[in-house]
């Protein structure tokens, strides 16, 4: 008898921990879509009477970790060194949580390097060739929208230099 925490997910499905949280989570997330469906556009973006996230911004929190999660199994699979998340890495960079310090924040970038120079790297061919569809943005090939992405997230350094710089704290030569 096989054990189902350790069988092979590509022969026989994930562990059985995995299937059930997946099962769990397609569950929840159905029954949040329909209560989605009874809502308007207003709502959506209606925080708790004592502040705190909008129900959109509970959805796209929701979004982001799952897509973070499968995002860090690639990195993993890349990068055989790696056996460290940063909270955001995983999509939980909560309100309230303490901010960032300088050491940490420096981590990141230098995991953010690290992760683009291994996992972004190693793009299959059959990948590249695949059709995207961002909405507002378009429809290109995963080959054509990866430079544009990485350019957009590597162009947000300029905007963190113009806030250094408007506040009267940039480095010298920024």
């Amino acid at each position: 008898m096989v054990d189902a925490d350790t069988t092979d997910a590509t022969t026989t499905g994930p562990p059985a921990a995995i299937a059930q949280a997946l099962a769990d989570a397609d569950r929840d997330l159905g029954r949040l879509d329909a209560a989605l469906a009874e809502l308007t556009d207003g709502d959506l973006h209606r925080a708790h009477r004592d502040g705190g996230w909008t129900v959109a911004q509970v959805v796209s929190h929701i979004n982001m970790c799952a897509i973070l999660w499968l995002g860090d199994m690639r990195r993993l699979e890349a990068d055989p060194e790696l056996d460290f998340f940063f909270r955001e890495e995983v999509g939980h960079d909560l309100t309230g949580y303490p901010p960032p310090t300088i050491d940490l924040a420096r981590g990141q970038l230098a995991r953010t390097r690290r992760t683009l120079a291994t996992a972004g790297a190693v793009v299959p061919a059959e990948l590249l060739a695949r059709t995207v569809t961002i909405p507002d943005l378009g429809t290109m090939t995963v080959e054509e929208w990866t430079p544009l992405i990485v350019g957009h997230a590597s162009g947000h350094t300029e905007q963190a230099f113009e806030i250094m710089r408007d506040r009267g704290f940039a480095p010298e030569g920024v």
